[in-house]
């Protein structure tokens, strides 16, 4: 991480079934001017946004991630969950735990991928407490080449054998075109690339709910997507921006990017819009 990092701390907390999930953040020099409550992908971990904490923290951002159950170094079958609203049940567990160790900071959530489904869909609900929403490829609709005769099976089955793993197609190429980046993520071993039908059951329920439900977002928004990306559908993100109620809304899509925009060759020009974007929404937040 960047030399004015001067905190790294690490912990678990209690969700509401009792699982203990980890969580990681990063603190500036000085006092935050906001906390950055990152939820991260499928397959992923926290552990994996350290090009967003080397650009933010130094701007005076604190980054909070945790791992979602199943997911990283926190406990539960990797690649699957009972019910989608066990994602946002942990969620909210994090961002009290945030809260908790930064009162009074203001508190943007930002999810990628899985992460800004999930993130989206507790938009939607509300939470006044959040200073607004950052939505980095959220997977709102697949791109992923999988057979329709799989999606009808994997609903099927989620009902009698819902932990049944299934076929994923997602490939590390498909992440970034930073070949640093690609050969990281097959050398990490708290990564994974298992799926259960029931998850992905949850997951296409929860992406039509969560786009039809677009005119519920409210909160302050910032779309963050690429019309490259081969693993999360652009459209759905351009459909679920369109129909968002919030009058405060911004969209950036990156010509070329593939999936993970802070992890691309060209995630220097990411950050800058974040960057903006928080500058003009959390008090003495700034864009450099």
């Amino acid at each position: 991480m960047a030399g004015t990092l001067i905190r790294y701390e690490t912990g678990d907390l209690a969700a509401a079934d009792g699982m203990r999930l980890v969580w990681q953040s990063w603190s500036p020099e000085d006092e935050a001017v906001a906390v950055l409550a990152v939820v991260h992908g499928f397959g992923e971990h926290g552990g994996r946004y350290g090009f967003l904490v080397d650009d933010m923290a130094p701007r005076g951002y604190a980054v909070f991630t945790f791992d979602l159950r199943g997911h990283g170094r926190s406990p539960g079958r990797r690649g699957h969950v009972d019910r989608f609203d066990d994602y946002l049940a942990d969620v909210r567990t994090f961002l009290t735990e945030v809260r908790r160790a930064r009162p009074g900071t203001p508190v943007v959530l930002l999810g990628h991928s899985m992460g800004g489904l999930i993130v989206a869909a507790l938009a939607e609900q509300g939470d006044p407490g959040l200073a607004g929403v950052v939505l980095s490829s959220p997977f709102l609709g697949m791109r992923l080449a999988v057979p329709p005769l799989q999606v009808k099976a994997a609903r099927v089955l989620s009902r009698v054998a819902p932990t049944l793993r299934m076929n994923n197609p997602l490939r590390n190429e498909q992440l970034s075109h930073d070949p640093v980046v690609v050969a990281a993520a097959g050398a990490d071993p708290l990564n994974h690339r298992e799926a259960t039908v029931r998850w992905a059951a949850e997951i296409l329920t929860a992406q039509r709910a969560v786009v039809g439900a677009a005119d519920q977002l409210r909160l302050p928004l910032l779309l963050l997507y690429a019309d490259a990306d081969p693993i999360a559908d652009p459209l759905a993100s351009e459909k679920l921006f369109d129909r968002a109620s919030c009058t405060d809304k911004e969209r950036h899509c990156y010509a070329g990017y593939y999936h993970e925009l802070f992890n691309e060759v060209g995630r220097a020009a990411v950050f800058e819009d974040l960057a903006a974007w928080l500058a003009g929404h959390v008090p003495g937040g700034r864009a450099t």
